[in-house]
């Protein structure tokens, strides 16, 4: 990019974000859900949030319409601003934004901060000349049929994919076999009959016709229309993001039941990401390793996973008298390609930003695959 347009985006930017992108996104979450935050009940459900999620009762939290908007308010906050910055961080990331029409699919992103941190960093994308984005990706298939020689394109069977993770009993989940040392950390990880008000929002300015359209499938097992709903219209007028940049989507239902419907999202993807999901799905082992299997087995070639979660005890997996790391599953699964890692690092909101809640700091670990 040329210094003309680097100055003309950064002026773009700052229109959006004015002094601090971070306390922009703060101030989008706390309109968005102002109903909630002036709760009297809000402490108390808050509490019981926390009690559940101490117990690892993640149905006693999500399965409640009352807690959700709590739920949300309370933890999307810091998350939104720590993908915010996880995307503007890492290039493979960002290309999924610049490089041309593309899919993002996000398993258990309810509550909106995927929503949130992903909107931001959109408002720093830079189009892809179509040009240049076809050179790109040339070159990159190119080096894919390469590496892959002989190899088919096509993905493997997703019954095959399955059958060689997934197992019967915990002992035997497949890591066994894969000379693992044993994983120890003893830090703990981060922890609708009232819905919020819906924000009254001035209607998003058209964006500019030569950035491209991401569409982003938010999935969960419950209903978070009431959040997202009045969420995203505030997204979209505060950070002038029109249907013709961003179209959102949802899907509802449990991943774990490897629905027809799910395995279509995941083939159309081109990222998929599992953001402080993971833990609470291995609470049912066997389910979850298939589920991997077939998400594997369901993604085109040079799509990519982006997988983060605690780096603390709540992301222990125990198998037999054994326990590892989630992350330690998929890093050994052969059709994925690790292009980025880190077992722990921090994400420590800046100073002088506000909120009318506590920002929490997280430490997370940090994965991003890249299917063969």
């Amino acid at each position: 990019m040329d210094e003309k347009k680097k100055t003309a985006s950064i002026v773009e930017i700052q229109k959006v974000f004015g002094r601090s992108p971070e306390q922009h996104i703060l101030n989008v979450v706390k309109e968005s859900c102002q109903g909630a935050l002036s709760l009297p009940s809000f402490t108390d459900t808050l509490q019981t949030i926390k009690s559940h999620f101490f117990e690892r009762n993640y149905d006693a939290v999500f399965q409640n319409p009352d807690h959700l908007p709590v739920y949300s308010a309370r933890y999307a906050p810091s998350r939104a601003l720590c993908y915010y910055k996880m995307f503007l961080e890492h290039p493979i990331l960002m290309k999924v934004l610049e490089g041309g029409p593309s899919t993002i699919l996000c398993i258990g992103s309810g509550a909106g901060s995927e929503l949130l941190g992903i909107a931001a960093a959109m408002v720093h994308a830079n189009p892809t000349p179509k040009t240049k984005k076809v050179a790109s990706y040339k070159k990159e298939e190119s080096a894919r049929e390469k590496q892959a020689g002989e190899k088919s394109n096509e993905p493997p069977p997703a019954e095959d994919t399955a059958q060689s993770i997934a197992t019967t009993t915990e002992a035997t989940l497949g890591l066994e076999n894969l000379s693992l040392s044993k994983c120890t950390d003893s830090t703990s990880g981060g922890s609708g009959s009232t819905e919020g008000i819906t924000p009254k929002v001035a209607k998003p300015k058209k964006s500019k016709s030569n950035k491209h359209q991401v569409t982003l499938v938010m999935q969960d097992y419950v209903d978070w229309s009431p959040i997202l709903d009045p969420m995203e219209a505030v997204v979209r007028a505060r950070m002038q993001l029109g249907p013709e940049r961003l179209r959102c989507e949802t899907e509802i239902g449990n991943v774990l039941d490897l629905s027809e419907g799910l395995l279509e999202r995941v083939a159309k993807a081109d990222l998929i990401t599992f953001l402080f999901v993971l833990n609470e799905l291995f609470q049912d082992k066997k389910r979850t390793m298939l589920l991997v299997a077939r998400i594997v087995a369901a993604m085109p070639s040079g799509a990519h996973m982006l997988v983060v979660d605690s780096a603390g005890s709540f992301s222990n997996l125990k198998v037999g008298e054994r326990t590892y790391m989630v992350y330690m599953m998929l890093d050994h699964l052969k059709d994925l390609e690790i292009v980025h890692q880190d077992d722990a690092t921090w994400y420590r909101c800046p100073p002088g930003v506000t909120y009318p809640l506590k920002l929490e700091n997280m430490r997370h670990f940090i994965r991003i695959y890249r299917k063969l």
